[in-house]
């Protein structure tokens, strides 16, 4: 696929990624999700370097940049800075959802799990945001300016990025016209059916 046409699913995790990833299959994407366990570079995979390890070193150009035509969870997310010089003509989405909703999603799926290569490696001390309140606190900071940064720069270069909202009910409506996909005959992968505007909720998000 031409690298105007890959797809780069920059929200959070905890923000319907998964949801997007899987409409993104559905649209025809060969979609990796995440570090998961079909990724070529997941930690468990023997004889291969870890996705960390090509970004602590600085080198950018994953090996799945070769294998899959869209991106989403983490690492995408957290270098989407790079990948858009890299592609700066491919589609971003960027996926948000109300922040104590999203805390609390965090918290609740995280609490008792063990801490992943990727979560430290961005996180530091604070990889679990279940562990205390200095944590919690530090996940919340981060997600707003995420955020912030990603509509910042894209307004200041002028460039296209669709905010989405899966949990209020975004879907097929918003993400095909900006993929120049036509809507499929089947439910969006999502189980909330009240639509939500962005220009409406950013607003309650950054203030």
């Amino acid at each position: 696929m031409e690298k105007e046409n890959k797809v780069f699913g920059i929200g959070f995790h905890k923000t319907g990624t998964t949801s997007l990833a899987q409409a993104l299959e559905v649209l025809g994407y060969k979609t990796v999700h995440g570090d998961g366990k079909n990724s070529p570079l997941h930690e468990g995979t023997e004889g291969r370097m870890l996705i960390n390890d090509y970004i602590k070193k600085g080198d950018y150009e994953l090996p799945t940049f070769d294998i899959y035509d869209a991106f989403t969870d983490n690492p995408y997310f957290s270098i989407w800075r790079e990948i858009t010089e890299i592609y700066p003509e491919a589609k971003y989405i960027l996926t948000i959802r109300n922040e104590d909703e999203w805390i609390d999603s965090c918290v609740r799926y995280l609490s008792g799990r063990r801490v992943r290569p990727m979560r430290k490696w961005k996180f530091g001390k604070h990889a679990n945001p279940a562990k205390n309140s200095a944590s919690k606190k530090r996940w919340l900071e981060e997600y707003r300016k995420h955020n912030e940064e990603i509509i910042n720069y894209f307004e200041k270069h002028n460039k296209d990025l669709l905010v989405m909202d899966i949990t209020k009910g975004d879907g097929w409506e918003k993400l095909c016209p900006f993929l120049g996909k036509e809507m499929p005959d089947t439910s969006f992968p999502h189980k909330n059916e009240t639509s939500s505007s962005f220009v409406e909720k950013i607003k309650g998000i950054f203030q």
